[in-house]
């Protein structure tokens, strides 16, 4: 049992949790491409709109066009080698690094290399040369390398009055500093999603838990009945539940009364019949040898039973011993179990109960059972004998009821409508 359950909780786990864990895993991957690629398109279109601007305000500030001796770069006859203000502005506004080539050279810069020098003559990547300069088109890369730093940057082309590109204009932020945003997203992304993951987790478990608690009473409670336990009790739980597991617990209590009735009790009284009675005293008896619980078993026998026979007639007699069961189990309810164990002899057991406890419940019941009885328009009034036997530790079935059975013959031999123990 313990292995198909092991078995059948891994199954559910499996069922449940994997593709919850698939699911949350498929979700933060995508979500968090969704995140760089957003985050990406915003730097680019933000590093354009600030390239294009830085451009025109050379433009604007510096009119005509650039011009190189090869020693310096004049733009509009003024030597920009001495206006790095523009760059610099660029940095001191934005935090973004801005960079004016001569072709393919840093000619101003913002850019600083390991010695805290600006990186004046350091050479673009081939890459970026070939589409700004020979190809006259913007270029842009979440990975570009900046003087062995890899860069979030933007390119475009520095042309003049003529059209001919001369160099190259560029505007960037260190990817470190850009993935610091991108990366405080996705972790946020990735706590939610295992907060999430954790409560569907612990959701499914709970009622995964709840399941196989419902299943495991279930073949308990069938494998009592398969045992031959035809007064077996099912969990109240499994009746509350709305769902097929309740419904298969229902039917199970329908299978149980349905085999009750056929094999499982007195069609008389409608009380359990001798053979579920061994079924009950064998489970007390190894409840008692394993937990040391205790039980008391009593014989009771109606007083007189075959006068009232010979009185009134057999049919007048049957329903005597129907209204009495019925009285019987009236009073065992929540108690334990009654039993007709032959003729006019029944067996009550009471759980939980040692002798005094049992003296109390039988001087009840030797009232309510006194009560006269209306049949075949007489009122007949019955009583009942009492032999009363507890479990012992040590003891066997046969010898509690033996010993029970022994105490009701002393008790009709002393005058009937008594409680005998010893």
């Amino acid at each position: 049992m313990k292995h198909k359950k092991g078995a059948l909780t891994r199954s559910l786990l499996a069922l449940t949790i994997a593709p919850l864990l698939v699911f949350g895993l498929v979700v933060t991957i995508v979500t968090s491409h969704l995140i760089y690629t957003g985050l990406r398109d915003e730097v680019r279109y933000s590093l354009d709109v600030l390239v294009h601007a830085a451009y025109q305000t050379y433009q604007l500030t510096y009119p005509g066009d650039f011009v190189s001796d090869g020693t310096r770069v004049t733009k509009g006859g003024q030597d920009l080698s001495a206006h790095v203000e523009l760059v610099d502005q660029v940095k001191a506004d934005t935090g973004a690094d801005a960079t004016l080539f001569w072709g393919d050279r840093r000619y101003l810069t913002t850019i600083r290399g390991a010695n805290g020098q600006r990186a004046v003559g350091t050479q673009a990547e081939k890459v970026v040369s070939s589409t700004v300069l020979q190809q006259n088109k913007d270029y842009f890369s979440d990975r570009v390398l900046v003087d062995g730093t890899e860069y979030f940057g933007y390119y475009m082309p520095v042309q003049n009055t003529d059209g001919a590109t001369v160099g190259m204009l560029f505007v960037g932020r260190p990817r470190t500093q850009v993935m610091q945003r991108i990366d405080r997203n996705i972790l946020l992304v990735c706590v939610s999603a295992v907060g999430i993951l954790t409560i569907a987790v612990a959701v499914s478990g709970h009622y995964s838990k709840k399941l196989l608690y419902s299943l495991d009473k279930t073949e308990q409670f069938l494998g009592e009945i398969a045992g031959g336990d035809l007064t077996a009790r099912i969990d109240p739980y499994l009746l509350d539940r709305k769902d097929e597991i309740g419904e298969m617990g229902r039917f199970a209590v329908v299978l149980q009364n349905s085999i009750t009735d056929l094999v499982g009790k007195d069609p008389l009284t409608g009380l359990h019949n001798r053979r579920s009675c061994d079924v009950v005293l064998e489970s007390l008896m190894a409840e008692n040898h394993r937990k040391g619980s205790v039980f008391t078993a009593v014989m009771g026998d109606i007083d007189h039973f075959k006068s009232i026979n010979d009185t009134f007639g057999h049919q007048v007699g049957d329903q005597v011993l129907r209204q009495v069961a019925q009285r019987l189990t009236a009073h065992i309810e929540h108690l334990g179990f009654v039993f007709r164990w032959g003729g006019e002899e029944f067996l009550l057991i009471y759980e939980d109960a040692d002798c005094a406890q049992t003296l109390e419940h039988l001087r009840q019941l030797q009232q309510q059972v006194a009560a006269p009885i209306s049949c075949g328009g007489h009122q007949i009034s019955a009583t009942m004998t009492f032999g009363l036997s507890c479990c012992t530790e040590g003891s066997a079935v046969s010898e509690i009821i033996s010993r029970a059975d022994k105490n009701l013959y002393v008790g009709k031999n002393q005058g009937r409508n008594q409680i005998v123990w010893q």
